[in-house]
């Protein structure tokens, strides 16, 4: 015997000409005891409350279509919202039950909209609604928010703002909410601000919607600026509103803003939500704050992926690389698995402190979690390989990629210009044209870098020419700069100076000083001291301008103005910016100053650096002695000096700390000094080493005695 149909509506009233007698009272409780029973939902909805998966559903709905409780439109309605709505549900099954349904109501058609939007079938929403309208079903205003969701095109967008308006339910704030939404997600801000405008009772949700919107589109100063009105309407943001103002504050730099966000918070006791803290953080990195961003970290109870990747990243930009490496070892530590965000920051430390194993080992690490190689991160890895020396390595995983930005192809072209190999850099930049990639300003920088590097000035100036026309991109300062030290270093000074002067812009320090470094190269002393004003005039307190001007006159021989120029920057305060060498041994980054006795194992260091300073005057090397400032010091304290120099201590650690013939490479902050240089050609042939010296400017490979730079540089 089958179950009564007994459903979630009322019973149906009785009719007037049938009034009830009067009863008593426990005639009268019997009667709604008896009402009660009749009203308790199905068996077979009860089932269904408790579903979760379609073969539980299809049981049930088999069993509905026995009793006939399929055709009761309330209950198709629940068999329709499982398989639509439901994780474990099925869109395909829930059209079939929506086509059998006799007299399907709207919300039955809303469910099945839903379930499109929400799978990300935008196009089967819109057909189903059309559908919809041509049965003759009315929608309602839970029908258009879902719609909007679903529209990709404007024309689509503004025609369903036509059918809710007429309708009636454009005063609807749900349906304006999503009309914003909508408006902004097809890139027009304007009628997204003019539905905000018409609102009579604007919510809290949107005002949040209008400055996310204003977010989303680039326009973080408007965004804040709403939000300044909201504060004077008194209403009182939410979560989503203060991650939306902050995420403006971040992509505005606007500290000020994001301090009384911060200050807000605090006072209304929001506490340590994850969202808001992690934005509060990526706003405090981007401003520059980085010990406020670290201390919200330190305080969070818990972190998640995202929150480690915007203070590692943080670090980065803070040019604290060692500290973005120490918080991926606490992620290790703590069993948190980093993702392809975190990979590309990690590589650009490596790449900063020429940690080329702990680069090596963050690729393998990659490898084995499987971490999805994209464009950005395959760039960071190209990047890192070749700024660290390892040009062979950068060249395969370039040629790994199955897919390459203009970044990718500017990496290997910037790694292969500082290596020396500027033919190969240009035939990649022909390559690269050819592949339909079209080059930026970005590339040409490197390009004409690698023209510098490998003497080709009529190449050179034919890509500096080629840049407007070609290309549609006007030089830079930076392209000039490029030009300036590709002529000065080929000799052609004279000409470098007229490009300077001719520039469309004031030149600045790169420009200059690589004027003033080319006179060194080539002992224009006139050029230089002209060069040298101009620079002086710029940054009068720039301690390299008086010391590369001091090293020509040495040259020079002129020992008189050299010595001038020593007393100048005493009584100016002026001290040259300290050099900093680093060397990485067994995954560790160890960095050295001038004179350094902090290293653990200075003693030893001081001994081999003593054994080859020794080993390598028996093969001929000389000490620049021009190099020394110091003109009150004798020619042994000249030659003590310059044995200090931190690339030297970075050397003789190198050849202390690893096996005979392994190739040491070494990264210095500042560029190498001809002494220096010269040192490193000796050390190559006397202990048989390949090394690898990158500088401010460029990389040096020393090897049997001679450099890749051919003494250019």
């Amino acid at each position: 015997m089958t179950a009564p149909l007994s459903l979630h509506h009322p019973p149906p009233p009785l009719p007037a000409e049938n009034p009830l007698p009067m009863r008593n009272c426990a005639t009268t409780t019997a009667i709604n005891n008896n009402i009660n029973t009749q009203i308790q939902p199905h068996p077979c909805l009860l089932s269904l409350e408790k579903c979760t998966t379609m073969s539980q559903l299809k049981q049930i709905h088999a069993q509905m279509l026995r009793t006939g409780l399929f055709f009761d439109p309330f209950s198709a309605s629940k068999i329709v919202a499982f398989c639509a709505l439901h994780d474990s549900g099925s869109l395909p099954y829930a059209r079939l039950v929506f086509d059998q349904i006799p007299n399907p109501t709207t919300f039955t058609c809303n469910s099945i909209i839903r379930g499109f939007t929400n799978n990300n079938l935008p196009r089967q929403a819109i057909l189903f609604y059309q559908l919809m309208m041509l049965q003759g079903l009315d929608p309602d205003r839970f029908t258009f928010p879902s719609l909007l969701k679903s529209c990709g095109a404007l024309r689509e967008g503004k025609q369903l703002h036509c059918h809710s308006t007429k309708l009636g339910f454009a005063p609807d704030a749900y349906v304006q909410n999503t009309l914003m939404t909508m408006y902004s997600n097809c890139g027009c801000l304007v009628s997204s601000r003019k539905v905000f405008d018409k609102m009579t009772n604007r919510s809290v949700v949107s005002w949040a919607t209008m400055i996310g919107a204003y977010g989303q589109w680039d326009q973080p100063h408007e965004a804040i600026k709403l939000f300044r009105k909201m504060e004077m309407a008194s209403v009182k943001p939410n979560e989503i509103t203060l991650v939306n103002v902050l995420t403006a504050c971040a992509k505005s730099r606007n500290l000020e803003t994001a301090k009384q966000v911060h200050k807000y918070i605090d006072e209304t006791g929001m506490g340590f939500h994850t969202v808001l803290t992690a934005v509060l953080m990526d706003v405090y990195c981007k401003c520059g704050c980085y010990p406020l961003a670290r201390d919200l970290f330190d305080e969070m109870p818990e972190k998640n992926l995202f929150c480690w990747n915007i203070m590692i990243n943080g670090h980065v930009e803070d040019s604290d690389y060692e500290e973005a490496l120490s918080l991926f070892n606490e992620m290790q530590l703590i069993g948190v698995k980093g993702d392809k965000v975190t990979m590309a920051s990690l590589l650009i430390a490596c790449t900063h402190l020429g940690a080329l194993e702990l680069g090596k080992w963050l690729h393998l690490y990659i490898e084995k979690e499987k971490i999805e190689v994209d464009v950005a991160l395959g760039t960071a890895l190209v990047d890192m390989y070749a700024k660290c020396g390892s040009i062979g390595s950068a060249m395969r995983v370039f040629q790994e990629m199955p897919e390459k930005d203009v970044m990718t192809w500017t990496a290997l072209i910037v790694g292969l210009a500082m290596c020396g190999q500027g033919g190969k850099a240009l035939e990649l930049f022909e390559e690269m044209q050819m592949s339909g990639v079209k080059p930026d300003a970005i590339t040409f920088v490197g390009v004409l870098a690698a023209c510098s590097h490998a003497g080709m000035v009529d190449e050179g100036i034919g890509y500096f020419n080629s840049m407007p026309n070609r290309c549609g991109i006007q030089p830079s300062i930076e392209h000039y700069g490029c030009m300036v030290d590709m002529l000065g270093r080929a000799g052609r000074i004279a000409e470098a100076e007229d490009l300077v002067h001719n520039m469309p812009m004031a030149p600045d320090y790169f420009v200059l000083g690589g004027l003033l470094s080319a006179c060194r190269i080539h002992g224009n002393l006139d050029a230089a001291e002209r060069a040298a004003r101009q620079l002086l005039e710029l940054d009068p307190s720039n301690g390299g301008t008086y010391v590369l001007l001091s090293n020509i006159y040495s040259s020079m021989k002129n020992w008189e103005a050299a010595k001038k120029m020593r007393e100048l920057m005493v009584e100016r305060s002026i001290k040259k910016p300290p050099g900093c060498s680093a060397i990485e041994v067994g995954g560790v980054v160890h960095e050295f100053v001038k004179g350094d006795v902090s290293h653990p194992q200075s003693s030893e260091i001081y001994e081999i650096l003593d054994d080859m300073i020794c080993r390598l005057k028996l093969a001929g090397y000389v000490p620049d002695k021009s190099e020394v400032l110091m003109f009150d010091m004798d020619e042994d304290e000249k030659e003590n000096e310059l044995s200090l120099h931190s690339e030297k201590l970075a050397i003789a650690f190198g050849l202390l700390s690893t096996a005979p013939g392994t190739p040491i490479r070494v990264v210095k902050n500042l560029r190498v000094c001809s002494d220096c240089h010269s040192a490193m050609k000796f050390i190559s042939k006397v202990y048989d080493r390949e090394i690898t010296l990158r500088d401010r400017n460029r990389f040096h490979h020393f090897k049997e005695g001679s450099c890749s730079c051919r003494d250019f540089w």
